[in-house]
């Protein structure tokens, strides 16, 4: 990036031969605009700009790069005093060169910009797997691994918020308490396996029966916690009652009765002023 056109062509077209793609801007709220529509590997800009210095560019490009991908800065001055020097590397920039270009020098520079670019480009993407990996531990560490519900951990920080949320604004929100009934039976008649897999179709039957603002824990063995938010006890009875009807209906043998498993549930409403 200059504002001479000479000096443009002659840069652009040395940098084109050593096997790079070259993008041309003659200032710089041009090389912004240019830079939002695709970001750029290396910026080599001019100190002495129209509008704007090339370390005034350079630091611009640095508080926005949280979101984006490194770019490599390299200033072209005609300076060589040691104030600007420290300018620019204070902005942010990368490397510098005196005009006018050496285009060995540049080439140097380039190689050296190359190197770095691809070691921020490497790390950019393990960090990005990291964080993939934290995410993605962070949610299998709350949630319980036989019904996909939430487990202990996930509701003890959920209801501390629901608490704080009920209390800040006063909103009603419910609790409701499900327990399978007659459950160890079921297990001591047929076994685990099939256990784990009455579970599993329960826990379903429950999600499927929620909105999407309420949750649904594992609370231990055969127990589960539904929140539900801003729901007055009346309307989260009602809503339970629907769950008790659609679980009777899996129509899962329960030995102990002779008939469908089904389920008790208690809600109880948590007073917002207390």
């Amino acid at each position: 990036m200059d504002d001479d056109d000479e000096t443009l062509e002659l840069i652009g077209r040395w940098i084109g031969r050593l096997g790079h793609r070259v993008r041309f801007a003659q200032d710089a709220p041009r090389a912004l605009e240019m830079l939002d529509e695709r970001p750029a590997d290396v910026v080599i800009s001019d100190w002495d700009m129209p509008g704007m210095t090339g370390a005034e560019l350079c630091a611009i490009l640095r508080q926005r790069e949280d979101d984006e991908p490194y770019t490599y800065f390299i200033i072209l001055t005609g300076f060589d005093d040691r104030e600007h020097l420290l300018a620019g590397m204070a902005a942010g920039a990368d490397d510098y060169q005196r005009k006018p270009v050496n285009l060995d020098e540049l080439e140097a520079r380039l190689v050296s910009a190359s190197r770095v670019v691809d070691l921020h480009r490497r790390l950019e993407t393990r960090t990005a797997a990291l964080l993939d990996d934290t995410t993605r531990l962070f949610a299998a560490s709350r949630t319980d691994a036989l019904t996909g519900a939430g487990n202990r951990l996930r509701f003890d920080e959920d209801v501390e918020t629901m608490l704080s949320r009920a209390q800040r604004y006063g909103h009603p929100c419910s609790l409701a308490l499900c327990d399978l009934d007659y459950f160890k039976s079921f297990n001591d008649t047929l076994g685990h396996v099939a256990g784990d897999e009455a579970l599993r179709r329960v826990a379903e039957a429950m999600r499927n029966n929620l909105r999407a603002s309420d949750t649904l824990y594992r609370y231990g063995g055969e127990e589960f916690v539904v929140l539900l938010v801003e729901q007055s006890v009346g309307d989260a009875v009602r809503a339970m009652e629907r769950m008790r009807t659609a679980i009777e209906r899996l129509s899962i043998p329960s030995p102990r009765t002779g008939g469908a498993l089904t389920v008790s549930i208690g809600v109880a409403q948590v007073d917002p002023s207390q």
